[in-house]
């Protein structure tokens, strides 16, 4: 759905299943803010959709797990000229999965900032996290993601992922993956990356008549495709694939 409302609040009660698309247009809130609320074996997949935004928007979303409950979220972020996206999760109950994926492609002056924190509070929890970025152009892109592994959250399994091409000389960007851990029975990881779009690559496509600015864009796409490939929500993941191949 079109976000026309400044405050969403999803609560799933006990093994209730759903999947939402929240999309963001001109016509939406400066800034929305996104409660989520997963009982006892609850399960959602959500995707934050912003495509083609002309105007500045924030995105802040709180969300808290309880037992078995499992969690998929999914921030694509496409052209668009500023966007921040804010993330907390709590993991509050044993066996709560998460899974955090997110990708954004930039170009011209165009601003992307995520920022994910997730609290392991109880142990036996998992998070799963992948952001990738494409920046083009003179835009920017900033990920700042901080895991906390809590004194109680023994057995916690976490990682973290971060990963960027530079298609422009004059495209920035910043990352930060954090741990914190105050439990000594966990098995975490947190990684970043930034390089280029394989020079090899391009001068094969180019060998075999590809121009070099189709070459860029199917390198790049086929670099996001990894990111959209993961959203379990098919509609939206077929719709994405043909729009990133097109």
């Amino acid at each position: 759905m079109n976000i026309r409302e400044q405050n969403i609040n999803i609560v799933l009660t006990a093994n209730e299943s759903r999947q939402e698309v929240l999309s963001f247009d001109e016509q939406s809130p400066a800034e929305v803010n996104v409660k989520v609320a997963l009982s006892d074996g609850a399960h959602l997949d959500v995707v934050f959709l912003q495509e083609n935004v002309k105007s500045s928007k924030r995105c802040v979303v709180r969300v808290a797990q309880q037992s078995n409950s499992s969690l998929s979220m999914s921030t694509i972020t496409l052209h668009s000229v500023d966007i921040k996206n804010d993330v907390e999760v709590r993991l509050q109950g044993e066996g709560a999965e998460l899974t955090l994926n997110g990708l954004y492609l930039t170009d011209n002056a165009e601003v992307v900032d995520n920022r994910t924190v997730v609290y392991h509070e109880v142990s036996h929890c998992t998070t799963k996290q992948l952001y990738k970025g494409a920046l083009d152009g003179e835009s920017k892109a900033s990920f700042e993601g901080m895991i906390i592994v809590q004194p109680n959250a023994q057995k916690t399994n976490a990682q973290q992922t971060n990963r960027n091409i530079l298609i422009s000389p004059k495209a920035k960007v910043h990352a930060e993956p954090q741990l914190v851990i105050y439990a000594d029975d966990v098995k975490c990881s947190h990684g970043a990356t930034t390089g280029q779009l394989d020079p090899v690559q391009l001068f094969y496509m180019q060998q075999r008549g590809i121009d070099e600015d189709t070459a860029r864009k199917m390198l790049t796409a086929a670099y996001a495709a990894e990111v959209v490939s993961l959203i379990p929500i098919e509609e939206v993941r077929e719709r994405l694939t043909n729009s990133l191949f097109d």
